[in-house]
């Protein structure tokens, strides 16, 4: 349901012009204007923060200590007291969401700053913890949705950062065992996500299940390449926080399972929860397997990746599957992309002829052909059954008079 069939309706003559609007601002289906507004707003205030960082930059030598620091305190206050003051009309959302942002982004700023000024810690991903330590209870505190993805890409940055900080205490060496990290993180964000869906804040939970599947399927993906197996020095500590990261998935699809045993749907939501907890056994897989051979040709021959490439091709299946059932056009589509990814790399795995691998080729695009077909006329059978009235119990039955 969208505006458009809204105002059909109202042509109609079935509601008039204030239902018209009320239906509109009660379900909130003007959101895709506002959605504009916002990104529109999000890189206005990044313009607006890279300005004052590069005109503060310029002058920096002639402008007093003090002067620096106070000034960008004004401008933080500034963001978000404008925010805050535009929100309690209510008539401008996206313009005070756009204020906080502001004020997130001078947050960030000012931590940079006065290290800068005082000389402070040069360690930079402690700046990035810093900074999520201050946006991430200002998103629930203003339960805003664009404050929350900024804290998600903000932890994505931190956590890059620290894995690549051979002085850090999440130092994770070789790339292959930084994927292997992200796709544990990625499990555990999706998990939160489905959580947070049934909590006072469910507002939170589908960008927050996008981002780990999202973050699953990118980091998973190596896993597929023959190359890709390596081995390098590695934090002890990084070992640990792996070792949290897999009890922390575990015990939240665990506490997902409860919830959903209820459902019409149960079959599958057990299907879906088993997929990710066996993402978690292949992610440990890629952690600790690594191949001895050092030239390329010997790690395609022998390596996890045949293991990989079918074991996400079918996740990619199921995801598609559940995303059907959950009516979510977003998980289909991103599982039907790697789907085709993992096709076409399999089949460079197993590159031959010509002749060879243009067959294949032909075969997976119909194979990919039906599957779309396949799963655009369920998706048609779902929404006509949900478009349907519920059918009316059947009366109960009465006992015939005796003779």
């Amino acid at each position: 349901m969208n505006p458009t069939d809204i105002r059909r309706i109202r042509e109609a003559g079935l509601i008039t012009g204030d239902q018209e609007q009320a239906i509109v601002a009660h379900f909130k289906l003007d959101h895709g204007g506002n959605r504009f507004l916002t990104i529109v707003g999000i890189i206005g205030a990044i313009l607006v923060s890279a300005g004052i960082v590069l005109l503060i930059a310029s002058n920096w030598e002639s402008i007093p200590r003090l002067v620096k620091v106070a000034t960008g305190l004004v401008l933080l206050l500034l963001s978000h007291g404008l925010g805050a003051w535009l929100s309690r009309s209510d008539r401008h959302p996206a313009l005070s969401e756009v204020c906080h942002l502001l004020g997130s982004g001078m947050f960030l700023a000012n931590i940079a700053l006065i290290g800068q000024v005082y000389h402070l810690s040069s360690h930079p991903p402690n700046a990035i913890l810093l900074w999520l330590a201050g946006i991430i209870p200002l998103a629930w505190i203003l339960r805003s949705r664009t404050q929350h993805i900024l804290s998600l890409i903000g932890f994505g940055i931190w956590l890059s950062m620290e894995l690549n900080t051979r002085d850090g205490w999440l130092y994770f060496g070789s790339t292959e065992r930084q994927a292997m990290a992200y796709v544990l993180v990625g499990i555990l964000f999706t998990a939160l996500g489905t959580l947070l869906a049934r909590t006072p804040f469910p507002m939170f939970g589908p960008p927050t299940e996008k981002f780990g599947l999202l973050v699953i399927h990118i980091a998973s993906y190596p896993l597929t390449l023959g190359f890709f197996y390596g081995s390098d020095r590695v934090a002890s500590s990084a070992w640990v926080f792996t070792g949290a990261l897999t009890a922390a998935s575990i015990l939240l699809w665990l506490l997902v399972i409860p919830r959903n045993s209820a459902s019409a749907d149960r079959q599958w939501n057990w299907v879906w929860i088993a997929s990710q907890l066996a993402l978690v056994g292949l992610a440990w897989a890629g952690l600790l397997m690594h191949s001895p051979h050092t030239d390329w040709e010997s790690r395609r021959l022998m390596g996890l990746h045949w293991f990989a490439v079918p074991l996400l091709f079918l996740f990619c299946f199921l995801q598609a599957q559940y995303g059907l059932i959950r009516r979510s056009p977003w998980m289909v589509n991103l599982a039907i992309v790697f789907i085709g990814i993992h096709i076409v790399t399999a089949y460079v795995e197993l590159f031959g002829s010509m002749q060879t691998t243009g067959m294949m080729f032909v075969v997976s695009g119909i194979l990919l052909i039906g599957l779309a077909f396949y799963l655009e006329r369920k998706r048609r059978k779902l929404m006509q059954q949900m478009s349907e009235p519920p059918a009316a119990p059947p009366a109960p039955a009465t006992a015939s008079p005796s003779a």
